[in-house]
């Protein structure tokens, strides 16, 4: 995967740059006048109306390229959402808990520099939790954690958040300037675990020595200058712990009590983290995640940016260790076995280790010879004649692009069906499927109605669509009849009775459910070809003819058979299958 933050292009769209602000009144101050003195500076600025606004300057300030393709940059998780399809799934998160005050819709609820594109669900897990390093761990999704704090951490609460390690810092400055020009506002008594209800120092000491400390091992990057300067652009103000890595050490720190000097306190922002570690022709799944298959023993191969070191690591809590020449994957034991592998690139920078992203890639057994949807081809329902017990379906939202899963919610709230991420549309095709997407089959109930069959991507059944309210939808052993038709906007709308409602979508909390009030639409994709499987090609084996067509795992065509080892796509008139190459 190519992936490359764009500072260029943000610096490019703004007026007001790094750099513009005259902080020359700050010289000389330290502790409680310093930070009087930054809120007097950096306070007054222009005022963006929250939505869409909002959305608008997160285009100047918070996109990537992946592949070449723009996609949100999301601080919380690494769903991969393209800016193209809109943000569906996605919220306008606050940094700093807008409940801490009351969620009045003041100028704090606004500001650009505490706010960020966000994966709904991990808007929803972070909630108004203060930040901490987690000791025992109760939610996480691989960038983002939810738990019981360390001890000496959080303030006395029973619950934290902690970013990634690459964003603790990015935090630690949206928090330095929010407790700084809004130490006035209507703070709220409870929960007061990071802050106190005075102007100084209004955070709490184990809060500002903590935030502090991530600062420091977090150090301000091309791209978050980049992004400071796209935001001063819009709002014109800048986060004055962006432009001034060294000044929260004289408000809060050790040097709180000596005078700031603007040229030592001014560093220039640090080279962006090393890209992360990337794991060859595997189908990419998200932000630094891939997924594939694998069933017999191989030596799997990762590649870096020159300079730097890799470590690897097994499962989601394994110790990382040093990569050398390749990883032995061993035969998978059986069909359906699932193998994560984890890596991450470092350098050296300051004389500290500087690490990537951490890459991930789930491995997923596939027998040889079993038919696997990931790489079919589905167009969507335009007709009733279209709907029937021989083909099979895909559910997508209309509109964000979601496809659903086949896993529901938590034990204790499984009253909804999960999203397996987002697909993208080819001349009006779906070509690829994200893992855990759910295939559906229709079977006849009588009456007209129809039984919801779902099956994973090899076809194997896991259950029916069923439920006994509004808003629940659970994946049972026993089916459920419903009536499917075709709307006039041309979506299809799968019918529980008045009592229950429709199959839906529910963007704010990206699930699938089944609701009596409006939610997004989905479509019904009707599978229009698949491989043929998974085939194993001798090295021996007489090059392919002329008329075929061979593809990376990601789509991208290539000129000639392939030579190096990995799982490609051959493409011969309407036959495709995916060819492991040893």
């Amino acid at each position: 995967m190519i992936q490359k933050i764009i500072p260029a292009a943000l610096l490019s769209a703004v007026t007001l740059g790094a750099g513009a602000t005259d902080w020359s009144q700050l010289e000389g101050l330290c502790g409680a006048s310093l930070k009087e003195a930054v809120k007097e500076i950096a306070l007054p600025h222009t005022q963006i109306a929250y939505g869409d606004a909002t959305w608008e300057a997160f285009e100047v300030a918070d996109v990537r390229v992946i592949n070449g393709k723009e996609a949100w940059f999301d601080m919380y998780s690494n769903r991969l959402v393209w800016v193209a399809n809109g943000h569906s799934g996605m919220n306008i998160e606050h940094a700093v808990a807008n409940s801490w005050w009351g969620g009045e819709k003041n100028a704090a609820y606004k500001d650009l520099h505490h706010l960020n594109p966000s994966d709904a669900d991990a808007n929803g897990r972070k909630s108004n939790h203060p930040l901490a390093p987690v000791g025992r761990t109760t939610w996480s999704n691989g960038l983002s954690t939810v738990g019981a704090p360390v001890s000496g951490y959080g303030g006395g609460a029973s619950t934290v958040f902690e970013p990634a390690d690459e964003f603790k810092g990015d935090f630690a400055r949206a928090y330095f300037y929010i407790f700084t020009l809004y130490d006035d506002i209507a703070w709220q008594a409870s929960p007061a675990c990071m802050y106190e209800l005075t102007a100084w120092p209004t955070l709490q000491p184990w809060a500002y020595s903590m935030l502090l400390d991530w600062a420091a091992q977090d150090p301000v990057d091309e791209r978050e200058a980049g992004r400071n300067a796209a935001v001063a652009g819009v709002q014109k103000n800048e986060n004055p712990f962006v432009a001034i890595p060294g000044l929260a050490a004289h408000i809060w720190g050790e040097l709180s009590d000596v005078p700031l000097s603007l040229e030592e306190a001014m560093t220039p922002p640090v080279a962006n983290r090393p890209d992360a570690p990337t794991f060859g022709d595997y189908t990419l799944a998200g932000v630094n995640t891939w997924s594939g298959r694998w069933w017999d023993a191989f030596d799997l191969q990762l590649s870096a940016p020159e300079g730097t070191a890799i470590y690897w690591a097994t499962g989601e809590t394994g110790e990382f260790r040093p990569y050398e020449d390749g990883i032995e994957v061993a035969a998978a034991a059986e069909a359906g076995e699932s193998l994560t592998i984890r890596a991450y690139a470092e350098t050296t920078l300051c004389g500290a280790p500087y690490r990537s992203s951490v890459s991930t890639l789930t491995l997923t057994a596939f027998r040889e010879g079993t038919t696997d949807f990931m790489h079919a081809t589905w167009e969507k329902v335009k007709a009733m004649s279209e709907i029937n017990e021989q083909d099979l379906y895909v559910a997508v939202a209309t509109k964000a692009h979601a496809v659903m899963g086949f896993e529901t919610g938590s034990s204790s709230s499984s009253n909804y069906v999960k999203t397996s991420g987002n697909v993208e549309l080819t001349d009006g095709k779906i070509n690829l499927l994200p893992e855990g997407t759910a295939v559906l089959k229709l079977q006849p109930a009588g009456g007209g109605e129809w039984l919801v069959q779902v099956c994973d991507l090899a076809l194997e059944p896991r259950g029916y669509l069923w439920t006994n309210a509004a808003k629940k939808c659970f994946i049972g052993q026993e089916g459920m009849g419903t009536e499917i038709s075709l709307a006039s906007a041309g979506n299809v709308k799968i019918d529980f009775g008045s009592t229950y409602g429709t199959l839906q979508y529910n963007a704010s909390s990206p699930r699938f459910s089944i609701y009596t009030s409006s939610q997004q639409a989905i479509d019904l994709y009707r599978c229009e070809q698949h491989p043929t499987g998974v085939d194993r090609i001798p090295a021996a084996e007489t090059p392919a003819p002329e008329t075929v067509e061979w593809y990376t795992i990601q789509g991208l065509r290539l000129n000639g058979t392939p030579t190096a080892p990995g799982l490609y796509i051959r493409v011969e008139g309407r036959n495709t299958v995916k060819v492991m190459l040893p």
